[in-house]
């Protein structure tokens, strides 16, 4: 009975380290065509209502070649909302190691 917890508990450690890189890939993105991007001009990103200062900044990192992508105050909520797939997969690991080991008991 010593024998088959340690043994229990290895064993779920062994099957998380092979289960996790294959948990956490993500599948390569699908290739589709969009316009090409362009860069914003200060009088653009002002309209879409960036203070003077915000859209000098946003300027200055398209000079440094950062691509800006300006959302809807609620595309950017949905965009941060909820939980990720990688989290969710997390959690569905932990609870198969957690019964992995509750059933070696």
């Amino acid at each position: 009975m010593k024998i088959r917890i340690p043994a229990a508990i290895a064993a779920a450690f062994a099957v998380s380290q092979v289960a996790a890189p294959f948990a956490f890939a993500e599948a390569p993105a699908a290739q589709f065509r969009s316009v090409e991007a362009q860069p914003f001009s200060s009088a653009d990103l002002q309209s879409y209502g960036l203070s003077s200062e915000d859209a000098a900044t946003v300027v200055a990192y398209q000079e440094q070649g950062y691509t800006v992508q300006l959302v809807t105050a609620e595309e950017a909520e949905a965009y941060n909302a909820g939980m990720s797939t990688n989290n969710v997969l997390a959690i569905v690991g932990l609870v198969v190691i957690v019964l992995v080991v509750a059933s070696a008991i």
